[in-house]
Protein backbone atom coordinates (compact mmCIF):
# COMPACT_ATOMS: atom_id res chain seq x y z
CA UNK A 1 0.00 0.00 0.00
CA UNK A 2 2.04 3.49 -1.41
CA UNK A 3 1.65 6.31 1.19
CA UNK A 4 1.24 9.54 0.00
CA UNK A 5 2.42 12.23 2.37
CA UNK A 6 -0.34 14.17 3.68
CA UNK A 7 -1.47 18.13 1.72
CA UNK A 8 -0.44 20.14 5.16
CA UNK A 9 3.05 18.21 5.60
CA UNK A 10 3.82 19.51 1.58
CA UNK A 11 3.34 22.64 2.94
CA UNK A 12 6.93 23.75 4.67
CA UNK A 13 9.31 23.52 2.04
CA UNK A 14 7.02 26.39 0.35
CA UNK A 15 7.16 28.16 3.04
CA UNK A 16 10.76 27.89 3.79
CA UNK A 17 11.62 29.09 0.09
CA UNK A 18 9.70 32.48 1.04
CA UNK A 19 11.50 32.69 3.98
CA UNK A 20 14.78 32.55 1.56
CA UNK A 21 13.84 35.25 -0.55
CA UNK A 22 12.22 37.70 2.43
CA UNK A 23 15.77 37.03 3.67
CA UNK A 24 17.34 37.96 0.46
CA UNK A 25 15.57 41.05 -0.11
CA UNK A 26 16.29 42.62 3.67
CA UNK A 27 20.17 41.73 2.81
CA UNK A 28 19.75 43.76 -0.42
CA UNK A 29 18.06 46.42 1.59
CA UNK A 30 20.77 47.21 3.80
CA UNK A 31 23.52 46.52 0.89
CA UNK A 32 21.90 49.68 -0.93
CA UNK A 33 21.24 51.86 2.07
CA UNK A 34 25.22 51.56 3.25
CA UNK A 35 25.70 52.38 -0.10
CA UNK A 36 24.06 55.30 -0.21
CA UNK A 37 25.13 56.21 3.34
CA UNK A 38 29.09 56.01 1.74
CA UNK A 39 28.71 57.83 -1.22
CA UNK A 40 26.86 60.25 0.95
CA UNK A 41 29.94 60.81 3.60
CA UNK A 42 32.46 60.91 -0.25
CA UNK A 43 30.33 63.84 -1.22
CA UNK A 44 30.51 65.30 2.22
CA UNK A 45 34.04 65.08 2.41
CA UNK A 46 34.76 66.64 -0.93
CA UNK A 47 32.52 69.73 -0.34
CA UNK A 48 34.82 69.99 3.01
CA UNK A 49 38.12 70.17 1.02
CA UNK A 50 36.59 72.47 -1.72
CA UNK A 51 35.76 74.55 0.60
CA UNK A 52 38.94 74.44 2.78
CA UNK A 53 40.77 75.19 -0.33
CA UNK A 54 38.60 78.16 -1.42
CA UNK A 55 39.24 80.11 1.87
CA UNK A 56 43.35 78.83 1.71
CA UNK A 57 43.77 81.00 -1.63
CA UNK A 58 41.18 83.54 -1.06
CA UNK A 59 42.07 84.74 2.03
CA UNK A 60 44.20 87.45 2.22
CA UNK A 61 47.19 86.59 4.19
CA UNK A 62 48.39 89.10 7.01
CA UNK A 63 52.22 89.41 6.64
CA UNK A 64 53.72 92.40 7.86
CA UNK A 65 54.05 95.47 5.53
CA UNK A 66 56.79 97.32 4.18
CA UNK A 67 57.62 100.01 6.90
CA UNK A 68 58.84 103.38 5.32
CA UNK A 69 61.13 106.41 7.29
CA UNK A 70 61.81 109.73 6.05
CA UNK A 71 65.28 110.35 6.08
CA UNK A 72 65.31 113.90 4.39
CA UNK A 73 62.99 116.76 3.18
CA UNK A 74 63.95 119.87 1.30
CA UNK A 75 62.56 123.07 -0.29
CA UNK A 76 63.32 124.82 -3.03
CA UNK A 77 61.89 127.43 -5.29
CA UNK A 78 59.43 128.77 -2.53
CA UNK A 79 57.27 131.48 -3.18
CA UNK A 80 54.17 132.13 -1.43
CA UNK A 81 51.49 134.82 -2.44
CA UNK A 82 48.94 136.75 -0.46
CA UNK A 83 47.05 135.78 -3.94
CA UNK A 84 46.95 132.46 -3.06
CA UNK A 85 49.65 131.46 -5.17
CA UNK A 86 51.95 128.89 -4.21
CA UNK A 87 55.20 127.22 -6.17
CA UNK A 88 57.70 125.06 -4.65
CA UNK A 89 59.70 121.79 -4.70
CA UNK A 90 59.96 119.15 -2.57
CA UNK A 91 62.28 116.90 -2.50
CA UNK A 92 61.89 113.86 -0.24
CA UNK A 93 64.26 111.32 0.53
CA UNK A 94 62.49 107.87 2.31
CA UNK A 95 64.27 104.46 3.41
CA UNK A 96 61.71 101.39 3.02
CA UNK A 97 62.26 98.49 4.98
CA UNK A 98 61.17 94.98 3.56
CA UNK A 99 59.82 92.94 6.49
CA UNK A 100 59.56 89.74 4.28
CA UNK A 101 62.44 87.85 2.47
CA UNK A 102 60.37 88.17 -1.25
CA UNK A 103 61.25 90.94 -3.91
CA UNK A 104 58.81 93.55 -3.59
CA UNK A 105 57.15 94.97 -6.85
CA UNK A 106 55.83 98.91 -6.46
CA UNK A 107 53.47 98.88 -9.16
CA UNK A 108 52.72 102.26 -8.42
CA UNK A 109 53.55 105.17 -5.93
CA UNK A 110 51.68 108.77 -5.50
CA UNK A 111 53.40 111.06 -3.17
CA UNK A 112 51.09 114.27 -1.80
CA UNK A 113 52.29 117.22 0.17
CA UNK A 114 49.87 118.99 2.70
CA UNK A 115 49.72 121.84 4.91
CA UNK A 116 47.14 120.20 7.54
CA UNK A 117 44.24 118.85 5.58
CA UNK A 118 44.96 120.93 2.44
CA UNK A 119 46.91 119.20 -0.06
CA UNK A 120 49.73 121.50 -1.94
CA UNK A 121 50.59 119.34 -4.81
CA UNK A 122 51.10 116.06 -5.74
CA UNK A 123 53.18 113.68 -7.80
CA UNK A 124 53.27 110.29 -9.17
CA UNK A 125 56.14 107.63 -9.53
CA UNK A 126 57.14 104.90 -12.18
CA UNK A 127 56.91 101.17 -11.15
CA UNK A 128 60.02 99.84 -9.32
CA UNK A 129 61.02 96.80 -7.53
CA UNK A 130 62.56 96.11 -4.32
CA UNK A 131 64.93 93.74 -3.86
CA UNK A 132 65.49 91.92 -0.75
CA UNK A 133 68.75 89.70 -1.67
CA UNK A 134 71.56 92.40 -0.95
CA UNK A 135 69.86 94.45 1.76
CA UNK A 136 66.25 94.44 3.42
CA UNK A 137 66.20 98.52 2.93
CA UNK A 138 65.90 100.54 0.05
CA UNK A 139 65.86 104.54 -0.82
CA UNK A 140 62.78 106.35 -2.72
CA UNK A 141 64.11 109.49 -3.73
CA UNK A 142 60.70 111.57 -4.33
CA UNK A 143 60.29 114.98 -6.06
CA UNK A 144 56.94 117.05 -5.73
CA UNK A 145 56.46 120.61 -7.31
CA UNK A 146 53.71 123.04 -7.22
CA UNK A 147 53.98 126.17 -10.09
CA UNK A 148 51.27 129.01 -9.39
CA UNK A 149 49.33 126.55 -7.66
CA UNK A 150 46.00 127.71 -5.68
CA UNK A 151 46.53 127.83 -1.92
CA UNK A 152 43.11 128.01 0.24
CA UNK A 153 42.50 130.74 2.64
CA UNK A 154 43.05 128.56 5.95
CA UNK A 155 46.16 127.04 4.67
CA UNK A 156 47.63 130.04 3.69
CA UNK A 157 47.12 131.91 6.69
CA UNK A 158 48.22 129.01 8.79
CA UNK A 159 51.51 128.98 6.31
CA UNK A 160 52.09 132.41 6.92
CA UNK A 161 51.60 132.36 10.88
CA UNK A 162 54.26 129.65 10.57
CA UNK A 163 56.70 131.46 8.57
CA UNK A 164 57.01 134.21 11.38
CA UNK A 165 58.78 131.64 13.40
CA UNK A 166 60.98 130.46 10.26
CA UNK A 167 59.52 126.79 9.63
CA UNK A 168 56.35 125.09 8.20
CA UNK A 169 55.02 121.66 9.33
CA UNK A 170 54.10 119.29 5.97
CA UNK A 171 52.38 116.07 5.77
CA UNK A 172 53.98 113.74 3.06
CA UNK A 173 51.65 111.10 2.11
CA UNK A 174 52.19 108.07 -0.10
CA UNK A 175 49.76 105.67 -2.00
CA UNK A 176 51.74 102.41 -2.67
CA UNK A 177 50.09 99.92 -4.63
CA UNK A 178 52.33 96.67 -4.48
CA UNK A 179 52.86 93.03 -3.56
CA UNK A 180 54.84 90.39 -2.67
CA UNK A 181 55.86 88.68 -6.48
CA UNK A 182 56.50 85.02 -5.14
CA UNK A 183 52.84 84.70 -4.15
CA UNK A 184 50.94 85.96 -6.41
CA UNK A 185 48.88 82.99 -6.13
CA UNK A 186 46.21 84.88 -4.30
CA UNK A 187 43.66 86.88 -5.92
CA UNK A 188 43.48 89.58 -3.56
CA UNK A 189 47.19 90.72 -4.04
CA UNK A 190 48.67 93.53 -5.05
CA UNK A 191 47.71 95.58 -1.77
CA UNK A 192 47.16 99.46 -1.65
CA UNK A 193 48.62 100.74 1.69
CA UNK A 194 48.35 104.52 2.68
CA UNK A 195 51.70 106.01 4.18
CA UNK A 196 51.56 108.58 6.53
CA UNK A 197 54.47 111.34 7.44
CA UNK A 198 52.61 113.80 10.00
CA UNK A 199 53.90 117.62 11.13
CA UNK A 200 57.68 116.83 9.07
CA UNK A 201 58.67 120.32 9.61
CA UNK A 202 60.58 121.92 7.50
CA UNK A 203 63.11 125.06 8.51
CA UNK A 204 62.29 127.84 5.82
CA UNK A 205 64.16 130.99 4.64
CA UNK A 206 61.96 133.59 2.76
CA UNK A 207 65.20 135.45 1.50
CA UNK A 208 66.70 132.14 -0.66
CA UNK A 209 63.32 130.61 -0.87
CA UNK A 210 64.82 127.26 0.37
CA UNK A 211 65.22 125.12 3.67
CA UNK A 212 65.75 121.06 4.94
CA UNK A 213 64.16 118.56 7.79
CA UNK A 214 64.49 119.25 11.40
CA UNK A 215 64.93 116.50 13.79
CA UNK A 216 64.55 114.04 10.74
CA UNK A 217 65.00 111.27 10.43
CA UNK A 218 61.15 110.52 11.25
CA UNK A 219 59.18 107.37 11.17
CA UNK A 220 55.99 106.58 9.39
CA UNK A 221 52.85 105.09 9.50
CA UNK A 222 51.63 102.71 7.49
CA UNK A 223 48.09 100.77 6.82
CA UNK A 224 46.39 98.74 4.21
CA UNK A 225 43.60 101.03 2.63
CA UNK A 226 40.49 99.50 0.23
CA UNK A 227 40.77 99.70 -3.03
CA UNK A 228 38.09 101.84 -4.59
CA UNK A 229 36.31 100.21 -7.72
Amino acid sequence: MDERPLLSEQHPPCTATANIDSSTDHVSKASHSDSDKFHLIICLCICCIIIMLRSRFSIEPSWPIPEFQINSLSLTNFNLSFYHSLTASWNASFEIYNPMRFEIPYHGVTSTVSYRTRMLSQARMVPFKQDYKNNVTSTLNVSISAVDSYVEGLALHGIYKELKHGSVSFNVTLVVDYGYARVSRFPQWPQLMVVVCEDVVVSVSMSSGSGYLIDGPAKCSGSHAVRGN
